[in-house]
């Protein structure tokens, strides 16, 4: 089998971009991310480090060049550094990146990084202590900006946070005059993201609110995103040594660029976000020829992606964001 053949879906589109969901398990409880209180803290790690390896290696030989782990909280798991340093070391991979709140990332940005991470993207949707552990479950913002600092000393940039804008709550909530003088003072890229309807009981907010606020602070000029790619809109207001950006699904939906497919937690692959169910990779993990079977599943996922999300499935058929990663 020829090595880095290429994978495009029957759209035209290639796909060079897999995001794997090492587990299910968080240590925080947001409402876009968990559809209720009845989530297990502790459900046992579906994919193990061969698991998530041999699925990484079949994606390489097809093209895919960026790989992102994901979560629940993927610091959860103690061999997340043990899974980094397998995957560093496979042929083909241009980026490897991580989704994490942060909680425990002071400790482990490090030693990370020394295994052969590239950047972090922390979820942080309030700077305001009281707005954040309410709308996480109790979580802390000290500890969070602790793994920011320590992101940025280890050389994990860019340094990408996500704001989910969710809840209902009024964008003063999110504190924005906070984010603004973090990027003044840090070279960091704030996004502000709609939040995606896997959550039925999550208000959506546009992003366009979010510019017109931020416009109080100054001229926002559009600027070229940092490393990574993505569909966000970045700016850039004077003075900042980072950047402020939106993701916007809904209201500006990017479908025709999409570029990705997704593993679950449970070892299930998704063609798309909205996918209300996946192809299970274990029998094909457990068989004879795993490269074989595992490559032609991902030929198959490719082929199935749709034009837009909204031709799969409606909110109350998606799975929980903690289930696909995001």
């Amino acid at each position: 089998m020829n090595l880095f053949e290429g994978l495009t879906d029957s759209f035209g589109r290639r796909i060079d971009y897999l995001r794997v969901s090492v587990t299910e398990r968080c240590d925080l409880r947001c409402a876009y991310c968990h559809p209720g209180r009845h989530v297990q803290r502790n459900s046992p790690d579906v994919l193990s480090i061969d698991n998530v390896v041999a699925i990484a290696d079949a994606a390489l030989r097809l093209g895919i060049r960026r790989i992102r782990l994901t979560g629940g909280e993927p610091l959860l798991r103690a061999d997340l550094e043990d899974i980094v340093a397998r995957l560093s070391q496979l042929d083909g991979l241009a980026d490897l990146a991580l989704t994490t709140n942060g909680r425990a990332l002071s400790g482990r940005a490090g030693a990370l990084a020394a295994a052969g991470l590239r950047r972090v993207n922390i979820s942080l949707d309030s700077l305001s202590p009281q707005v954040y552990a309410a709308m996480t479950g109790g979580g802390s913002v000290e500890a969070v900006l602790r793994g920011l600092e320590a992101a940025l000393a280890a050389g994990l940039e860019p340094v990408k946070v996500n704001a989910v804008l969710a809840g209902g709550a009024p964008l003063e909530q999110c504190d924005l005059a906070s984010f603004v003088k973090l990027v003044r003072s840090r070279p960091v890229h704030v996004r502000f993201i709609e939040a995606m309807p896997t959550c039925s009981h999550v208000d959506y907010l546009p992003a366009r609110g979010v510019l017109e606020q931020l416009s109080q602070f100054g001229a926002l000029a559009p600027v070229p995103g940092p490393a990574g790619g993505g569909p966000a809109r970045y700016f850039r207001l004077d003075g900042s040594q980072g950047t402020l950006g939106v993701i916007a699904p809904l209201s500006e939906p990017f479908c025709a660029d999409c570029n990705r497919l997704r593993v679950s937690a449970r070892g299930d692959l998704l063609p798309c976000l909205f996918s209300p169910q996946g192809t299970s990779l274990l029998p094909a993990l457990r068989g004879d020829d795993p490269v074989r079977d595992l490559t032609a599943l991902l030929r198959e996922s490719a082929a199935a992606k749709p034009s837009r999300g909204g031709d799969v499935a409606t909110a109350s058929g998606v799975a929980a964001m903690h289930v696909v990663g995001g």
